[in-house]
């Protein structure tokens, strides 16, 4: 594991030998490890930024959101953020894109970077 980024409320690290190929990145959160793909990371990041437009869930009654619901048929994982967290999770997902972005165009070049 090769940490991607970090911060007060998580971190992201790129995964050598994943048991899923396209899940090659682990969010960790407090205790919580969650698989993820490149893609998977865009998307959180989009369903983030729309935490400050008002939801249209029954829950929420037209105000903003501070939860992100993830169902699966194995495990369901709720994230509360309100305030600063959502800022510093926002923080930790724009890091960790930026991050591998920076990684893939030093690859590209054939540009390695030290550790």
């Amino acid at each position: 594991m090769k940490c991607i980024y970090t911060n007060d409320y998580g971190a992201t690290y790129l995964l050598k030998n994943s048991p899923n190929p396209l899940c090659e990145i682990q969010l960790v959160v407090d205790t919580v490890g969650i698989f993820m793909s490149r893609a998977d990371v865009k998307q959180l990041l989009k369903i983030v930024l729309k935490m400050d437009q008002p939801c249209s869930c029954a829950e929420c009654g037209n105000q903003r959101c501070s939860n992100i619901w993830c169902k699966s048929p194995l495990i369901d994982v709720c994230l509360k953020l309100e305030g600063q967290d959502r800022n510093t999770f926002e923080d930790l997902i724009r890091g960790t894109l930026f991050a591998l972005q920076v990684d893939d165009t030093l690859e590209l070049h054939n540009v390695i970077r030290k550790e």
